[in-house]
């Protein structure tokens, strides 16, 4: 689960610490965060997702490569337009290949002068481990692990432009310590040593590698390969799942070899208990089924009563706030199943009282999961109504835009019975509320004429 994270000179950031610890130093399973539009929301969680980034930058490039060579030499058969595929290829290969300067460029704040630093607090097996990173405008500089060493928590490596420490405790394998550091010697700067080490489990034999490197760095490694992150971007929904079934990746529609897979008819029974239980007009929830060559194409449908009669419904012709609820779905069914899970805007297009449902019945059953945990920012005030004070975050700015982040518990006063979160958090008691200054919008349509019926006034302000 993760403990915390500290950003500094990271987007909107100039150094902000996200603190997860409750009672005992032990994560919380269930965080919401509020704040007005702008403060930093996306930027908060869009840092996990340029963590697993740099982590899997190596492996990505090396799959993705080979994935493109077969790409085109089957597109160069086909009549298809070079400028659209060629379009298609550079937007695939920017949302990719994680090339690390590209990836510093599009996340270190704008005209900041400090490096870029990400710290990651987790708590894995009763313990908390510390991953440190800091880039300067084109590299990765610093990189730093802190975990279990056998028994007691130690430097598993630390690596520096001028240095390099690996505990022979967790490399203790004297001739793969000297190939990992030939490694170093090579990539490292331009990826991460962690990146590296990923890249080592899918080229080298398991036995290999499990015979030479402790368990415990595996452990930590495995953790940040299966946390999930769907956050908004500027024009779209972008993040990494990380899944325990494949057809949670493609729940809407794909192909199969048979009608009979086991793991889709699993999840068109799930889907088809979601559904039908969240909608009183939803009756079934099933999959249609077309030959397509040697395989079926499979595609999502509701049966649905429309006008008194029960219509068969291909789901994307569903509302937004529907194609929401599956489009979290997966990230949800993650978190129960024990991962950890950062949604932004997790209730975007859905109505509030619907979520609130959601999110009272998925607090129960993450208490009861084993390491499960779900951090998602919301502008839905009625959840505050049903979360922990502990539970809810504010993420405000000071008048200089300055940036901080702390659960209501943490507030100086009190939050009387008689005054729920959700109203003092609406009366500004705890900022993170928009303020907005005068503002006129018929003001704004007699100016618009006045700019265009009066050229020398438009120009002189100019």
């Amino acid at each position: 689960m993760l403990s915390y994270i500290r950003l500094k000179n990271f987007k909107s950031f100039s150094d902000i610490m996200f603190d997860l610890r409750g009672k005992g130093g032990i994560p919380k399973r269930m965080v919401f965060v509020y704040g007005e539009n702008g403060a930093g929301k996306s930027n908060l969680i869009s840092a996990l997702l340029f963590l697993s980034k740099t982590i899997m930058s190596i492996k990505n490039q090396t799959r993705m490569k080979k994935f493109i060579d077969s790409y085109l030499s089957r597109e160069a058969e086909k009549n298809i337009d070079q400028s659209v595929r060629n379009e298609f290829m550079e937007e695939f290969l920017k949302s990719q290949l994680f090339d690390l300067e590209e990836l510093i460029k599009e996340y270190k704040t704008l005209n900041s002068e400090g490096t870029l630093e990400i710290e990651i607090g987790f708590f894995l097996d009763g313990v908390e481990g510390k991953y440190i990173l800091s880039f300067d405008t084109t590299k990765v500089i610093y990189e730093k692990l802190i975990y279990k060493i056998n028994e007691r928590r130690g430097i598993i490596f630390q690596l520096s432009e001028d240095n390099v420490i690996m505990s022979p405790s967790i490399f203790f394998d004297s001739a793969y310590s000297r190939e990992l550091r030939e490694n170093i010697e090579k990539y490292w700067g331009k990826h991460t040593f962690m990146s590296i080490l990923d890249n080592e489990t899918v080229t080298k034999n398991r036995k290999f590698i499990e015979s030479r490197v402790h368990q415990n760095i595996f452990d930590v490694l495995k953790w940040f390969r299966r946390y999930s992150v769907l956050c908004k971007t500027t024009r779209l929904d972008a993040g990494r799942i990380a899944v325990p079934f494949h057809f949670l990746r493609n729940l809407e529609s794909g192909i199969v070899k048979t009608r009979d897979n086991r793991e889709l008819l699993a999840f068109e029974k799930i889907l088809n208990k979601f559904f039908t239980a969240l909608y009183s007009d939803v009756k079934k929830v099933y999959y249609k089924f077309e030959p397509k060559e040697d395989r079926l194409q499979y595609e999502l449908y509701f049966k649905k009563l429309l006008n008194g009669k029960i219509l068969d419904i291909p789901f994307k012709l569903e509302s937004t706030g529907t194609q929401k609820l599956l489009e979290i779905f997966p990230f949800i069914f993650s978190a129960l199943s024990g991962s950890t899970v950062f949604i932004d805007e997790i209730d975007s297009g859905i109505h509030d009282l619907l979520m609130y449902e959601i999110i009272e019945l998925l607090g129960e059953a993450l208490d009861s999961s084993q390491n499960g945990q779900l951090v998602a920012t919301t502008h839905n005030t009625l959840l505050m109504d049903q979360l922990a004070n502990e539970n809810v975050y504010i993420l405000s700015s000071d008048v200089e835009g300055n940036k901080d982040i702390v659960s209501v518990d943490k507030y100086s006063f009190r939050t009387q019975k008689t005054h729920s979160i959700r109203s003092k958090y609406l009366n500004g008691d705890y900022s993170g509320t928009p303020i907005t200054g005068y503002l006129d919008f018929s003001e704004i349509i007699e100016d618009v004429e006045d700019y265009i019926n009066n050229d020398e006034e438009f120009f002189e302000e100019e």
